[in-house]
C-alpha cells in the first residue's frame, strides 16, 4: 500500500486571504484584518486582530475545527485538489499554519 502525504503551508499573509475569501461566523467581513497570529496547540488556533470602519479594534480566536473547515473551503475556491477520504490535520509551524493531507493509494 502506498501512502501519499502533502503539506500545504499557510503564511500569515495567506491566512489573511483565507479569512477574506471564506466567511467566518462571528466576524464582520467589512473589518480590516491587521494581525494574524498562529497559536501553537495542541490543537493549534489562530488569533485575528481587526479594525472596524467605525468600531473599536477587535480580537477573535479561531479554533482548529473552524480552521479546518475554512481551509478546505479556501482550497476548493482556489482549485487546490483535496482527496475526500484523506486524513487532514493542522499544526503550527513557527508563525505559519501547516495543513497536512495523508491518503492511501491503491
Amino acid at each position: 500500500m502506498i501512502t501519499e502525504i502533502r503539506h500545504i503551508i499557510f503564511s500569515n499573509d495567506e491566512l489573511k486571504l483565507v479569512f477574506q475569501t471564506v466567511p467566518l461566523e462571528g466576524f464582520d467581513p467589512s473589518r480590516r484584518i491587521t494581525r494574524v497570529q498562529v497559536v501553537e496547540g495542541p490543537p493549534p488556533s489562530v488569533r485575528l486582530q481587526s479594525d472596524g470602519v467605525s468600531g473599536p479594534r477587535g480580537e477573535l480566536e479561531v479554533e482548529s475545527y473552524q480552521l479546518a473547515r475554512l481551509i478546505v473551503a479556501y482550497c476548493r475556491e482556489k482549485r487546490i485538489p483535496l482527496p475526500k477520504d484523506a486524513l487532514k490535520t493542522i499544526h503550527a509551524q513557527g508563525d505559519a499554519l501547516c495543513f497536512s493531507i495523508m491518503s492511501t493509494l491503491g
